[in-house]
């Protein structure tokens, strides 16, 4: 059964109507159970990639201030989980309902490019933006507690600190604005993949649907030349 979204007054006597959660859950069963995986790989796991670039992003940012405030084993799961786990999931969970969501049901009021444009601001907040203000925090609270760095006080000497993140963030400036930008470029291409293969998926569903109903007309057909 191929889906589509219609006004009250034109909605077929013989439709099945059925709400925005019951449709979106239907259009995942069919996505799920897609034989050839390649038609629909970016609505497969087009989440999952970008979760994982969020993730390699994390680790690398998080790695990086890790190293320089010289933290060793202290902290490491509390600053990998906000600053790695949670980009992650936070990537997957918004592209599946501010992107994938309007593209499934098809009620997006934008335009094609403003939905990948929405995808990469999304990605790249997520991804790498996210990261970036929350590592430097959590590596210097550790390095504090633990006294693996001498770090200013941020309310007597607020310009030594702001000199002492430029200081360790500076290497890492190019990586960042490269990262942000792949990020964001590969969100609006998966987003894009997304679209095109939705609406493939939509053809060959109502094409599916058009062959079923002939056939069921041929075979009603048959009958009654069968009862004359």
């Amino acid at each position: 059964m191929a889906l589509s979204l219609a006004h009250k007054d034109d909605i077929p006597k013989d439709a099945v109507i059925i709400s925005t959660e019951q449709a979106l859950a239907y259009q995942w069963g069919v996505i799920s159970k897609w034989e050839n995986r390649w038609e629909v790989w970016s609505l497969r796991f087009g989440p999952g990639i970008l979760g994982a670039m969020a993730g390699a992003a994390g680790v690398y940012i998080n790695s990086h201030y890790r190293h320089k405030l010289k933290l060793g084993n202290y902290g490491k799961v509390s600053t990998y989980l906000p600053i790695v786990v949670i980009p992650t999931m936070f990537s997957m969970m918004a592209h599946k309902f501010f992107v994938q969501r309007s593209i499934i049901l098809d009620d997006f009021t934008g335009c094609p490019l403003c939905l990948q444009i929405r995808a990469g601001a999304v990605q790249g907040a997520l991804g790498v933006c996210y990261p970036t203000i929350l590592a430097p925090f959590a590596a210097s609270m550790f390095a504090t507690r633990h006294f693996t760095y001498r770090l200013p006080s941020i309310t007597e000497e607020p310009l030594e600190v702001f000199k002492l993140w430029r200081k360790l963030a500076r290497p890492i400036f190019p990586v960042l604005g490269a990262a942000l930008a792949g990020q964001a470029v590969i969100a609006m291409y998966i987003t894009y993949k997304e679209q095109m293969q939705n609406w493939k998926l939509h053809m060959k569903l109502k094409h599916l649907e058009q062959l079923a109903e002939q056939q069921l007309e041929e075979e009603k057909m048959l009958e009654a030349a069968n009862n004359l």
